[in-house]
């Protein structure tokens, strides 16, 4: 997800690392917030891919920074992860539907049209077994662990609500 953030980041501004990180928290401080130590290999990872590029300049400090941009082969990648996007994790589904939804204005249409459908099974998917899990008598949840677990089923409706 960090190459997502920082790819779309790039697509509305270019940005020092800093700055990258500085946006993104300040963008998507609900659902992530990377450190240096994610971003830097990322973006290393998206430079080897001719993802993004770098002007190299010295600052009126006298440091050498790096100014990211993203090249045309990135705004393609980004589009594909986007819509390709694998939910693995289960504990995520929730965060990331709610990040990929926030960054689907890049997309055509259609693309969008495949992004939803992906979001909404995987929110589905996700709310049944919430709600099997509230009703399984093994599960031994107290009263403010299945609060806490059913304070989640509304904002999967609403995001639901949102795509559909």
């Amino acid at each position: 997800m960090t190459e997502i953030l920082i790819l779309y980041i790039l697509i509305k501004y270019d940005a020092t690392i800093y700055k990258i990180k500085k946006l993104i928290e300040e963008k998507f401080f609900m659902y992530a917030s990377p450190s240096l130590g994610t971003i830097n290999p990322a973006l290393k990872k998206l430079e080897s891919l001719s993802c993004v590029e770098f002007e190299s300049k010295m600052s009126d400090g006298g440091m050498l920074t790096k100014t990211y941009k993203i090249t045309p082969f990135g705004q393609k990648y980004l589009k594909s992860l986007i819509s390709a996007f694998k939910f693995k994790n289960k504990a995520h589904i929730l965060n990331s539907a709610s990040i990929l939804i926030c960054i689907s204005d890049i997309l055509e249409e259609e693309e969008k049209k495949e992004l939803f459908k992906n979001c909404l099974n995987n929110l589905q998917i996700l709310k049944t077994q919430i709600l099997s899990a509230l009703e399984n008598p093994y599960n031994l949840y107290g009263e403010i662990q299945k609060n806490t677990i059913k304070s989640n089923i509304p904002v999967i409706e609403s995001l639901i609500e949102e795509i559909q």
